[in-house]
């Protein structure tokens, strides 16, 4: 699976995330991309972020929003 962050809101607020998780049994190379963001609403704290996902992607393993979540903690 691969994770890449596509962007940021610039006031620090939101992370849009894409993952390819790699597919096994459906040919090589064959990927099912995902995107989903994290944000919050300024002057609040974590603990009122938000899970967006986008509702034309594929879906997202729980394990690149586990990392996404971490590295959103980080950065927002």
């Amino acid at each position: 699976m691969t994770i890449t962050t596509v962007g940021t809101d610039g006031d620090d607020r939101a992370i849009e995330f894409l993952v390819r998780p790699h597919r096994p049994g459906r040919g090589p190379g064959t990927f099912v991309d995902g995107r989903f963001a994290i944000y919050r609403e300024h002057g609040r704290g974590w603990e009122d972020a938000r899970l967006a996902i986008d509702p034309a992607s594929g879906s997202v393993p729980i394990a690149a929003v586990e990392w996404a979540v971490e590295f959103a903690r980080e950065y927002l």
